[in-house]
């Protein structure tokens, strides 16, 4: 008799047995039971992709077939444009996952949730991708698109700089989630993860040849990397140029920079400009897989959900793509992580890196099984690549090993038919094994993220990477026993320069000393050419009234020096009585002087005037519409702690949008200055989304 029921005995001696104390304890005893179970349970999953265009019910066959074999779990994909767009217009888009969620629930088997949110759009852009702005598509460096080996035609995925990315991903998850939680709230769901590839994993897309490039260098994820090094290097030019070498002498602004490319992919990631797109390019996925974790987060259910970083092999050549070598920073807030390698490289190696670095934490593989022969016998399946994946796997601390057929499914039923033996075996060893999953590694090694990333990784799982051998010899002495291997993340560890004035422009340096109706002068300075006379342009209530140069003597000048001639004066035309704006910024750029906005009370034709400057929250994101009324611009001034998503839209008086800007704002003062000159006269609205915050204003045009 074992301690629960020897304990229940007592109770019921005592009288105690029908006592609310009793009921709390049996209770406690209940789950303590099942959580137990639950931890030391393996899983092997059938994977559904789920790229078939029908019919409703596909799955279900197959589902009942494999759980008949003894799969005890299910990998099921939720895809974006199949449910949002392919069938939106049916009874019921989500009629075919409802039913395979429905099927498994029914016969007792976990499901891993996989919400895919890139889109198919085939070779002539059909209407599959017509949701897509073409501005957003990620491209690698030589402006292409990915070409996915995952459904018919090409698949392709928006920046993660861009805010209409997130917007979909976000109300896409949430639809799924909320729709699906009764499933998690009955403990059927095992974990969710997202797909953000063709292949269905998260990552950047890395197409499906050699010719094909590294991914992203799109307008948004180049601005907002211009954005991020602004924040790295204190915005200072100078800084940057200095760390980055000679190859930058001659850079005048930070936005002539572009992320670093090569076609020898590993090399887009040597020196510091190299290591400086590394680490953007790894924050920008991190971001965005905390995002999907936030918003899953979000859902109310008293089962909390679990979370699975969904990847390729995280040690080969494809992974310096995918941006997923640094997978321990990647999966900081999730229960673990699952890798797909391919069925020939060394398995061992892959669960002992990630176990290494995923301590205490869920470790997963899949294997991609399609060639089983009818009527195995036991020795034809020891044999086979696919079971020394499966069985490595498990004895490496693998939580589950997914079964992915890579086929329609039309011939999936097939492959399960030849599946008996296989699966047999694979059930008695390690799905009915009970037993702790845990492993004790014997020597340890440890390597630096910076040089195996220069190595191209393991190349196809072996090639010219230092560490594979190095962990087959340590292994080779203890017997072919694990080993711990440490992944240093070194990359991820650097320092950004520290500078004095967070909010020193690397350009430009100037000051408005004077203002009032009749005119003003000044100093503006360009730091990186102090000898040249710098272009400036004066705005009143939002046109523009005169472009000139500062090219005068300015004894006041903070920066008497170079040339000396800094300074400029100006004088205004005559202005009618009552409230304007005055800016004076550097054509085409960003950069304002100290004091460059200014209001003007003017009345007696100029004659006398009230200057009020115009202040702008500094610890807030609160901002301000000026001039207003507006002429031909209209500008938005607020300030941020730290760089941003902004998403601007601008209404008229019917509602039409006529103004659409998804960008990002920058940390410090942000001055973004929209075009009105061709609006009709009269009342626009404008709504501005800052991060997660949203903003209401109007203004009036002229």
């Amino acid at each position: 008799m074992n301690k629960k029921n020897i304990f229940i005995g007592k109770l019921k001696d005592r009288g105690l047995l029908n006592s609310p104390f009793c009921l709390f304890v049996f209770l406690y005893l209940f789950n303590y039971q099942t959580i137990t179970a639950q931890d030391n349970q393996r899983y092997l999953a059938l994977v559904l992709v789920n790229i078939d265009e029908k019919p409703d019910d596909l799955g279900v066959k197959e589902i009942e077939k494999a759980h008949q074999l003894g799969f005890n779990a299910v990998n099921i994909a939720v895809l974006w444009d199949y449910v949002k767009v392919y069938r939106a217009g049916t009874a019921n888009p989500w009629i075919q996952v409802d039913n395979q969620i429905k099927k498994a629930s029914e016969l007792g088997m976990k499901i891993g949730l996989r919400v895919w949110v890139d889109g198919w759009c085939g070779d002539d852009k059909s209407q599959w991708c017509s949701n897509f702005n073409d501005a957003d598509l990620m491209v690698d460096g030589e402006g292409k698109y990915d070409y996915a080996q995952s459904g018919p035609g090409k698949r392709r995925m928006t920046s993660f700089a861009s805010t209409s990315t997130f917007i979909r991903m976000k109300t896409f998850t949430m639809e799924v989630m909320e729709r699906y939680k009764k499933y998690q709230e009955n403990g059927d769901i095992l974990y969710v993860s997202l797909a953000t590839t063709g292949e269905q994993e998260l990552g950047y897309p890395f197409g499906n040849s050699t010719t094909d490039g590294m991914f992203d260098y799109s307008p948004p994820m180049k601005e907002a990397y211009r954005v991020w090094l602004r924040k790295r290097y204190c915005n200072d030019l100078n800084l940057l140029k200095k760390s980055w070498g000679g190859d930058y002498k001659a850079l005048k602004t930070f936005n002539e920079i572009n992320p670093k490319y090569s076609q020898y992919w590993q090399y887009s990631f040597e020196n510091q400009d190299g290591r400086d797109w590394y680490n953007f390019r790894h924050f920008m996925l991190k971001r965005f897989s905390a995002e999907f974790i936030q918003t899953v987060k979000s859902v109310k259910v008293t089962r909390p959900f679990k979370f699975v970083n969904d990847y390729g092999s995280v040690f080969d050549d494809l992974a310096v793509r995918r941006g997923t070598m640094a997978f321990q920073d990647l999966g900081e807030g999730t229960d673990g992580i699952k890798v797909n390698d391919f069925l020939t490289y060394n398995h061992r190696f892959s669960m002992d890196l990630v176990r290494s670095n995923m301590p205490n934490k869920w470790v997963m593989n899949e294997a991609e099984i399609k060639d089983l022969l009818p009527n195995q016998n036991e020795s034809a399946v020891y044999a086979h690549e696919g079971f020394k994946q499966i069985d490595e796997s498990f004895a490496g601390g693998a939580k589950m090993v997914a079964y992915f057929p890579n086929v329609k499914g039309s011939n999936l039923m097939q492959i399960l038919d030849n599946a008996p033996k296989f699966v047999e075996i694979i059930k008695k060893k390690w799905l009915d094994n009970k037993t702790p999953i845990s492993v004790i590694p014997k020597g340890k090694i440890t390597f630096k993220l910076s040089e195996f990333l220069l190595e191209g990784g393991c190349i196809f799982g072996s090639g010219r990477c230092k560490i594979l051998p190095l962990w087959q010899e340590i292994s080779a002495k203890n017997g072919g026993q694990p080993v711990e291997v440490i992944l240093e993340e070194d990359i991820l560890k650097e320092i950004p320069p520290v500078c004095e004035d967070a909010n020193v422009n690397s350009e430009y340096e100037g000051q408005l000393q004077k203002a009032d109706c009749l005119g003003g002068y000044g100093w503006i300075v360009n730091k990186t050419n102090i000898s040249e006379s710098v272009k400036y342009e004066i705005q009143l209530d939002g046109k523009i009234i005169k472009n000139a140069i500062a090219d005068s003597l300015n004894p006041e000048s903070q920066r008497f020096s170079g040339n000396a001639k800094h300074g400029f004066s100006f004088k205004l035309p005559t202005i009618s009585d009552g409230e304007h704006s005055l800016k004076i910024k550097i054509p085409n750029n960003s950069y304002l002087i100290g004091n460059a906005k200014v209001n003007l009370t003017c009345s007696n034709s100029g004659k006398q005037s009230k200057l009020n400057p115009i202040n702008i929250c500094r610890d807030c994101e609160e901002f301000n519409i000026y001039p207003n009324p507006a002429n031909e611009r209209v500008s938005l001034g607020f300030n941020l702690l730290d760089f941003k998503p902004i998403l601007i839209e601008i209404f008229d008086v019917l509602g039409r949008r006529v103004y659409y800007s998804d960008t990002y704002g920058l940390a410090g003062e942000n001055d973004l200055e929209i075009n009105t000159q061709n609006y009709t006269s009269g009342m626009y609205f404008v709504h501005v989304k800052i991060d997660q915050k949203y903003y209401r204003r109007k203004f009036v045009k002229r």
